[in-house]
């Protein structure tokens, strides 16, 4: 019996906040799926969501292409952004850059200035194996407990303050 895992992050339609810059925003889960094969069957099993975040979509979609999620003919941007029904989901089999998406995706859903995106990128990016693994059990964690997305943006805020990224509110 073979088995393996992916990681699906599916990105749904989510009420718009105000922002002083006009922003594409989805909703992102993240979702571990199992895979099960027997005799040649190959079955997926679904995980728990470990954490939703209101993301951005340009700098996400960005963020996805350098971390290695995804590729230039997977996605039309100007199809996502006119369409607002449609459901994206990424694949990715790679854990590290799992940790690093859903990692920037709750930091990214607190921080509303766009120049700040910048910084938080390149924190994420820069950030060694064992930092990832801690950061991310916290948000599953903290999501599983909760099960709601403002204790996990309270817990996002406490991450930037550990990891300096300038002053958060």
């Amino acid at each position: 019996m073979n088995s393996a895992i992916e990681y699906r992050i599916s990105l749904k339609y989510v009420k718009k906040s105000t922002l002083p810059v006009k922003r594409t925003q989805k909703l992102a889960e993240f979702v571990p799926v199992f895979i099960a094969g027997k005799n040649g069957k190959e079955e997926q099993i679904p995980g728990k969501a470990e954490a939703r975040a209101k993301v951005f979509l340009p700098e996400f979609l960005n963020f996805a292409k350098k971390v290695g999620a995804i590729h230039d003919e997977q996605i039309s941007l100007f199809q996502m952004e006119n369409d607002r029904s449609r459901k994206l989901v990424l694949k990715v089999s790679d854990d590290y850059a799992y940790l690093r998406l859903m990692i920037y995706g709750v930091l990214m859903s607190v921080l509303k200035n766009p120049v700040e995106w910048g910084y938080l990128e390149d924190l994420v990016l820069s950030m060694e194996p064992l930092t990832l693994r801690f950061w991310g059990s916290k948000i599953k964690y903290t999501f599983w407990k909760a099960k709601n997305r403002r204790v996990l943006n309270y817990l996002a805020r406490r991450i930037l303050e550990v990891e300096r990224l300038g002053k958060v509110t």
